[in-house]
């Protein structure tokens, strides 16, 4: 893959970041205090609910430190457009926020490069290091450093339809193997006419957990060469295909991507479905489009393909980072600033009050306020964190940020998952060993 560094290219493309970044202002000549005394901090998002999150961060961090006092001027704009903008004023070396949100993907296309674009977080890290989530932290790292801090761990579940189980004559608690699962699905199939989960033929999250939990991986132990078609992968996305070709009890999701969209959504709330396997973050998801779903969904841990195999998996994530725009005069403060707002104690409680997300600190999951009564235990119970506890010690991920990273994601997207999951053919087995011929000739022209 080529550099993202080169995607912007000649004076036309000059011309064009300079006309992008109209309204964003160019870092020199902006003030860096306000008129009285406080740091100005700017930050972009692509997600409306994080600029209430962090305005709580920077009352918090205010109240702490009167003596280092800053002001957080935030900036939401559409996903694509947010990368668009922040690729062109990284390249063009002006125009940058002090801090973004940064999606995982983007951030290992980002963070491939030799300098990555940002600040190092370890300084500021080490006192809290202790209590971070360490799976969520490596996402975010390269060579040693630490660049960013995810909003949460993603610790993957399965959601169980309660309710349409009941009618099916099914109890998710003896639900323990995939094998059981899909046995269960065809009781479920036969019984209600209804499906048993969906599989998304656009997105990877459903089956890179399955591996994750096999222990497995989609590059060899050394991290230089592509395993797309180990024993693992082949398993779960053959399974995968059988349960919407073969057994019949799943289809493909509607919309995309994946099964976060408004689509999937409106199809999962008329209880088309019995179940679907995502992270703990899809519950805001389920309480903010599905609301005909609450009181009938049920937390379990993953079902599993033989003894020994994890019960989770974690997934997604965007990560907070600091540019290397940050004034010099401002950038140990904003340093500071992003660390405070991920892994203070009770900005980490705030992770799951205010935005429903599973928090980045393991020590507060057992905290009073996770199991204190609000949107999210109205909807599914009080018993969240009783599950995702469990879980604790269960989850993993394949490998997303190393530089070859992007070429893997984009070429199972690409061809493979569309053709095995999408189409129906041809096997698993056939197309992964199909992708492993490919993606070593790739990385091979590329390095």
């Amino acid at each position: 893959m080529k550099s993202w560094k080169k995607l912007i290219i000649g004076g036309l493309a000059i011309v064009a970041a300079s006309m992008s970044l109209t309204g964003c202002g160019n870092k020199s000549s902006e003030p860096t205090k306000t008129s009285d005394g406080k740091t100005i901090v700017n930050y972009w998002t692509f997600t409306a609910i994080h600029t209430k999150y962090w305005k709580e961060a920077a009352k918090l961090w205010n109240k702490e430190h009167p003596k280092q006092q800053i002001k957080l001027k935030t900036t939401v704009l559409p996903f694509a457009n947010e990368n668009e903008k922040l690729t062109t004023a990284l390249q063009g070396g002006t125009g940058a926020p002090d801090m973004v949100d940064v999606e995982i993907g983007q951030a290992a296309t980002q963070l491939k490069e030799k300098n990555p674009p940002y600040l190092s977080l370890n300084k500021e890290i080490k006192p809290y290091k202790n209590e971070l989530i360490q799976t969520r932290l490596d996402n975010y790292k390269k060579d040693g450093k630490y660049y960013g801090l995810d909003y949460h761990v993603g610790t993957f579940v399965t959601y169980y339809n309660t309710e349409l189980l009941k009618k099916a004559g099914v109890d998710y608690k003896n639900i323990k193997t995939w094998d059981d699962f899909t046995k269960a699905g065809k009781q479920v199939k036969a019984k209600t006419g209804k499906y048993m989960t969906t599989f998304s033929p656009n997105a990877n999250f459903q089956w890179y957990a399955m591996i994750s939990q096999q222990h497995a991986d989609l590059f060899n132990k050394s991290l230089t060469k592509p395993d797309v078609n180990n024993a693992a992968a082949v398993r779960s996305l053959q399974m995968a295909q059988d349960w919407i070709y073969k057994d019949k009890i799943a289809r493909k999701s509607p919309g995309a991507p994946g099964q976060d969209n408004d689509q999937y959504f409106a199809f999962m709330n008329k209880g088309n479905v019995a179940s679907i396997t995502m992270p703990a973050w899809y519950m805001s998801r389920m309480v903010t489009y599905m609301p005909k779903l609450k009181g009938k969904i049920a937390l379990a841990p993953m079902p599993v393909f033989k003894k020994g195999d994890r019960t989770s998996a974690d997934g997604g994530g965007t990560a907070t980072m600091v540019t290397n725009q940050v004034p010099k005069e401002s950038q140990e403060l904003v340093k500071k600033f992003v660390v405070f707002g991920k892994a203070n104690k009770q900005m980490a409680i705030k992770q799951w009050t205010m935005l429903g997300f599973d928090p980045i600190r393991k020590d507060v999951w057992n905290s009073p306020e996770l199991r204190s009564k609000n949107k999210y235990t109205d909807y599914f119970g009080t018993n969240i964190f009783d599950t995702l506890v469990q879980l604790q010690n269960q989850t993993g991920h394949v490998t997303t940020t190393n530089k070859n990273s992007p070429v893997i994601n984009d070429y199972l997207l690409r061809y493979t998952i569309p053709n095995v999951i999408g189409k129906g053919k041809p096997s698993a087995k056939t197309s992964l060993n199909e992708a492993q011929k490919a993606l070593l000739k790739k990385f091979k022209s590329e390095n």
